[in-house]
């Protein structure tokens, strides 16, 4: 909350990006273009390595799984969004003037922010999230892209078993 207000009383910071849909189409498609195929593959992936967690969540507690996909993307994927990728891109622009730096940086700290989970997993998928979602930011300048993208590879992973990386014990 407090990034989303300083970024709505920065009068240097564009608005637009916190509503821009522009070229969604496009995006969605490249999103959904490369979503199946590496669904697909971490999904062969969690089946080989550990075939008892495969959609465990939907399966054994099918309500919790149902709230879990509502309640996710409005606590967890919305703040995230604005605090890694609309403000870091926006702050921190001035003192990291390259955007492939304010990429690496946002993503480095985007799976840093995982480390509460006390597991390397985590910590490793998210990087390489904050990778993706942090390259869809740069091309659209689009808050709600990156949302719509990060919620469907979060729902991705707790709908198939990997999310149990992402729990808390």
């Amino acid at each position: 909350m407090v990034c989303l207000v300083l970024l709505l009383v920065d009068p240097t910071f564009k608005r637009f990006r916190l509503i821009n849909i522009v070229e969604f189409r496009q995006h969605f498609r490249s999103s959904i273009l490369l979503f199946i195929p590496s669904a697909t593959l971490l999904l062969v992936v969690l089946y080989s390595i550990a075939p008892e967690h495969a959609f465990t969540l939907p399966l054994q507690h099918t309500q919790l799984w149902l709230l879990t996909l509502l309640i996710y993307p409005l606590v967890s994927v919305v703040p995230q969004e604005i605090i890694f990728r609309t403000f870091f891109f926006h702050r921190y622009k001035k003192i990291i003037p390259s955007k492939a730096w304010r990429w690496i940086a946002s993503s480095m700290c985007f799976g840093l922010a995982h480390v509460v989970y006390a597991n390397w997993i985590a910590v490793i998928l998210s990087m390489f999230a904050g990778i993706l979602f942090g390259y869809r930011y740069m091309q659209t300048r689009s808050t709600p892209i990156v949302i719509l993208e990060h919620t469907l590879w979060g729902s991705l992973l707790f709908s198939t078993g990997i999310g149990m990386f992402f729990l808390t014990q």
